[in-house]
């Protein structure tokens, strides 16, 4: 999935846009909403500004096979 940052003037439209089309989750109080690419097509149609933002990797370490 994708990270995008939506300008506050825009967040009200955009968000009643893209929860028709499906569900999307807030995931940091920054406001990074975690979306599908069709919602980054009905921001685009729609002339709604928008910033892709990378995803930071995960902090927990994985673990390595012990050998027998």
């Amino acid at each position: 999935m994708t990270v995008i940052r939506i300008p506050k003037k825009q967040w009200g439209k955009a968000w009643r846009a893209m929860i028709e089309i499906a569900p999307i989750r807030l995931i940091a109080a920054d406001p990074l909403y975690e979306v599908l690419p069709a919602h980054l097509d009905l921001l685009k149609e729609m002339g709604v500004p928008f910033e892709v933002v990378p995803r930071e990797p995960s902090k927990i370490k994985r673990r390595h096979a012990t050998p027998d």
